[in-house]
């Protein structure tokens, strides 16, 4: 798993929006856009349920720093990230957070994100777990790209990806494949 994280912090406003045609009517979940910085096009898409939403709104309170997590593909294949949002354990709610009991060992083996770990593993073995708080990456919002930008660089593929969803120039991955499909941009 290849995980991206933004060094500068973004200001996120989620709008809850039109569920016709989305979700069944008992669905749980709610349909929602994340935007960000302002922009007046949504960055990301998500159906969440309530709970997911309720950890966000208070999460987004302030300018957080978000990241993406995904597999690399196969060679020409699209590519599938999660948008995150990198939360302090400290500031996680009662019972979501990782306990001590999860972290020293059960029967059960330890998700990557209960384990205990800075979290900043992807850096590299020379990262220091001390120099920062311990935090987990929540993840709420897929995004997809069709066709890769940089073939040979898969870190500067999710950062690119990443940006361009926070200007608001991505479109929902349906109405990407039917512009695809039609031999639109």
């Amino acid at each position: 798993m290849h995980v991206y994280l933004r060094d500068d912090p973004v200001a996120l406003e989620i709008r809850e929006v039109d569920h016709e045609g989305l979700l069944p009517e008992e669905a749980e979940l709610i349909p929602v856009a994340f935007y960000a910085d302002g922009n007046d096009r949504p960055s990301f898409r998500a159906l969440l349920p309530p709970e997911t939403l309720t950890i966000l709104e208070e999460a987004l309170q302030s300018p957080v720093q978000l990241g993406l997590l995904a597999e690399e593909p196969e060679e020409g294949a699209e590519i599938h990230a999660m948008v995150g949002l990198s939360i302090p354990v400290e500031q996680l709610p009662e019972g979501v957070a990782p306990s001590e009991e999860d972290e020293e060992g059960g029967d059960e083996p330890l998700e990557p994100w209960q384990s205990g770990s800075s979290g900043d593993a992807w850096r590299g073995d020379d990262a220091d777990p001390e120099d920062g708080p311990r935090t987990v990456m929540l993840a709420f919002a897929p995004l997809v790209r069709l066709t890769r930008r940089f073939p040979d660089d898969f870190g500067e593929e999710l950062a690119d990806l990443l940006e361009s969803a926070l200007s608001g120039a991505t479109k929902p991955s349906l109405q990407a494949r039917v512009d695809r499909m039609l031999g639109g941009p």
